[in-house]
């Protein structure tokens, strides 16, 4: 019995820091995934609900706010050259069929700006949503792009490095 309760009390003392060692790793392990708990379908998701949601869910903040900026501008001009289409319609709708051709022309001119912002908002939010999926994926990465000026030589360097 005493030499069982030994060979228990030397494996325990043995074990003891492996154990300790291994779930450090796994704290360390568990408290990187929740700093990086940035899911990429969630990003995009956020990205196509509000403006600059996406970038803001990355804590790229100045990248949130010149894709907000930039996703308001295009909406609104779409919104007001939609207005001045459906007013354009209906003052050619109102016209007799002798006087239509003039207004006719700037209806198709106001609908063409019109749906050049709207190809415009569309795109900016198809590139937000992009930006903001491949930003929630290497949100993990470390990259350095300083050029290191400690060298002597003409060289500059590139330093990619993962931490996990």
């Amino acid at each position: 019995m005493k030499r069982h309760l030994l060979i228990c009390l030397l494996v325990a003392t043995v074990a003891a820091p492996v154990l300790a060692q291994e779930t450090d790793t796994l704290t360390l392990l568990e408290r990187r995934k929740l700093e990086q708990k940035r899911s990429p379908m969630g990003a995009l998701l956020r990205s196509v609900a509000v403006p600059g949601w996406g970038q803001f869910y990355n804590h790229k903040y100045v990248k949130a706010a010149v894709v907000c900026g930039v996703e308001s501008y295009f909406i609104y001009k779409a919104v007001d050259w939609w207005k001045k289409t459906e007013d354009q319609y209906e003052l050619v709708q109102s016209l007799p069929d002798d006087e239509k051709s003039g207004p006719f022309g700037t209806y198709t001119s106001y609908r063409n700006r019109r749906n050049d912002f709207l190809w415009l908002v569309s795109l900016s939010v198809f590139v937000s949503m992009f930006d903001a999926y491949v930003d929630a994926h290497l949100s993990g990465f470390d990259v350095d792009l300083t050029p290191d000026f400690e060298d002597e030589s003409r060289s500059l360097s590139l330093r990619l490095s993962y931490k996990f």
